[in-house]
């Protein structure tokens, strides 16, 4: 009983903990994700010669023809499950990365000798650490995202978000819970072992910016525009902007089912590895995409039960079979 008691508990303060302000589904990013859709409406109306008032803005932010989509139905479900696996595997990267952090410490001290902090200013140290932690978490996740698409059988699992056929809020977490864990193993990794080479040159004193508890650019990313990546609405950043950051059409580009969108846009807030590698897409001014999901392979994905258990299946298949082109690579495996 005492066993039980102490697992109900810890569900529930993961759960408290998944809607608290620093959290990505707290009061401030949500909020602030609707004041910038409402300011992004309101502009573009204006643009066009057109009026708008909030009735205008309400209908046009929550159409019940999306909200109510059997897709939008599964990510709902997927997103109660997982957003305890999310908190799970957020501790996961903290202990990750300290862990990472100590051992690249010890590295860098046993190979060249106990190393004094750098003669820098305390601001430029902190700037320096800010944007390093910055880079090394997208790159974990820029590369993670890379190996989903294209090893067929981690494309099996993440195949469970792109089967989403209308985009919401809630697709965020329409995820396979052994994708969760793996993206965060691996940003883990790289932020532990940027942590301890900052912490050799600049001391481990010197820490990050901080906004609610995380890095600033990623607080402020989704104090803004984050949630908006997986939605409806086409805001898309061009010139240099589209080659730094990710907009909500980046990301829609990504769920794309138009051959030529495919394994582009893997980035979560920046889009500066794309733009290294070669997987970029910045997006046009008007709408280029009509279309998300898998196509036919939807049905298996159409209900929470489905959607866990199907992928390992799918992924045992594509381990058995001869090796075949990498995800992507003429249409990509399993794209529609």
């Amino acid at each position: 009983m005492d066993a039980l008691r102490w697992l109900a508990n810890d569900q529930v303060s993961r759960l408290i903990a998944t809607f608290s302000a620093g959290s990505p589904y707290g009061a401030p990013s949500l909020c602030g994700a609707l004041v910038f859709a409402l300011g992004w409406f309101f502009l573009r109306r204006r643009a066009r010669g057109r009026g708008a008032n909030l009735k205008m803005f309400v209908r046009a932010i929550f159409p019940r023809r999306i909200l109510l989509h059997p897709s939008s139905l599964v990510d709902m479900r997927l997103w109660a499950l997982n957003t305890l696996v999310f908190a799970g595997g957020y501790g996961l990267l903290v202990v990750g990365s300290f862990f990472w952090r100590d051992r690249m410490v010890s590295g860098l001290t046993g190979a060249f000798g106990a190393h004094g902090p750098l003669g820098i200013a305390p601001g430029l140290a902190i700037l320096i650490a800010t944007l390093a932690e910055l880079l090394a978490y997208e790159l974990g996740y820029w590369a993670s995202h890379y190996a989903f698409h294209r090893i067929p059988a981690l494309w099996e699992f993440h195949k469970v978000h792109h089967s989403a056929e209308v985009m919401t809020t809630f697709t965020e977490m329409r995820q396979h819970p052994i994708e969760i864990v793996f993206f965060m193993n691996v940003m883990a990794l790289t932020t532990g072992l940027t942590f301890g080479v900052s912490a050799y040159l600049l001391g481990p004193g010197v820490g990050h910016m901080t906004l609610l508890n995380g890095n600033i650019v990623l607080a402020l990313f989704m104090l803004t525009w984050g949630h908006l990546r997986h939605s409806h609405l086409w805001i898309p950043f061009q010139g240099l902007a589209g080659k730094l950051f990710q907009s909500p059409a980046h990301h829609q580009v990504h769920h794309s089912i138009d051959p030529r969108h495919f394994d582009k846009n893997l980035g979560f807030a920046l889009a500066v590895w794309d733009w290294l590698f070669g997987t970029l897409h910045v997006p046009s001014r008007e709408r280029e995409v009509s279309q998300f999901g898998v196509g036919e392979e939807y049905k298996d994905y159409a209900t929470v039960g489905r959607s866990l258990a199907r992928p390992f299946a799918k992924a045992g298949e594509a381990l058995r079979q001869t090796p075949a082109p990498l995800a992507g690579e003429g249409g990509g495996a399993g794209r529609p």
